[in-house]
């Protein structure tokens, strides 16, 4: 065991990016039932889209898995009330500045993790409260 299995309650501590195109339900539940953390990418995503992915990804596995969001997706005031309303435990943010969502995904019990470039986009993180940073 390490920080990253006993943050997200997984088996190994290997967590599937959010790809866009690529990565729905069927991967993202695969990823967590082969003990990793799968991600659903909703950046292509419509609203009930996303909603039909999440509730396909509950039926496929009883393991952890989350949702990746880009923040500067047109509908993500959408996609954060759906995360929120499906019960999701762990969002991935990226791609815009976690501050207007980090404290209400949390207040949610939401893990949220956000993916930075490096130490400049690292610090906004912490003033915005973010927790949990990936840099890749």
């Amino acid at each position: 065991m390490n920080r990253i299995n006993e943050l997200f309650g997984i088996k190994y501590p290997i967590i599937q990016g959010g790809m866009i195109w690529c990565s729905g339900w069927e991967l993202a539940s695969a990823v967590s039932n082969a003990g990793g953390l799968g991600l659903i990418g909703s950046g292509s995503m419509y609203p009930d889209v996303l909603r039909g992915e999440i509730r396909k990804c509950k039926a496929a596995t009883n393991k952890p898995f989350g949702v990746n969001i880009p923040l500067l997706y047109p509908d993500i005031d959408q996609h954060i009330n759906i995360i929120i309303e499906e019960g999701v435990k762990v969002v991935f943010t990226s791609a815009g500045s976690p501050k207007k969502y980090t404290s209400l995904l949390q207040s949610h019990g939401i893990k949220v993790v956000h993916v930075v470039a490096n130490k400049k986009f690292a610090t906004k993180c912490v003033e915005a409260s973010v927790r949990e940073m990936l840099l890749k």
